[in-house]
């Protein structure tokens, strides 16, 4: 009887691990370093032990970047809690009139701002704390989208 760990459960995250560290570039001689493959691994080996990773492509990553900002946040200000100050007069006036130019404007008039702009005012415009949290979630993945727009252009 071998008194030895089976260690075959554990291939995936090896592989996981491997992958990252293939595909993660290190900014080498920066101030960060290596602390973007750090924290990629981080989100991947947690999502090994029970977090799912998201499909959207770039999504883990800007993840990662949101949440080191967060932890900037916190040690700067720690733990916050404001009134919302959304549902103010005139805010589903500004929220209707972004929607219709943005409805207005071709394929080829689209822009991110336009866009975010958008969605900002229709969160702007909710008072239902429910409501409220699904037009910031809008928000948010259209600045994931934004990003990653930014991401996969031509470096010049």
């Amino acid at each position: 009887m071998s008194t030895e760990p089976d260690l075959k459960p554990l291939a995936p995250l090896a592989r996981t691990i491997a992958e990252t560290i293939r595909d993660t570039p290190v900014r080498l001689g920066s101030p960060e370093g290596a602390a973007d493959l750090a924290a990629t691994l981080t989100v991947k080996v947690a999502a090994y032990v029970g977090r799912e990773l998201p499909d959207t492509p770039g999504l883990a990553q800007h993840m990662v970047e949101v949440d080191a900002e967060r932890q900037r946040q916190l040690a700067k200000w720690g733990e916050q809690s404001y009134p919302d100050g959304t549902a103010r007069t005139g805010d589903r006036d500004e929220a209707d009139r972004l929607r219709a130019a943005c409805k207005a404007n071709s394929r080829d008039e689209d822009n991110w701002r336009d866009i975010l702009a958008e969605e900002v005012a229709e969160a702007f415009a909710e008072k239902d704390p429910a409501a409220l949290r699904t037009e910031l979630i809008q928000c948010a993945a259209v600045i994931q989208a934004w990003i990653h727009d930014i991401d996969g252009r031509p470096t010049p």
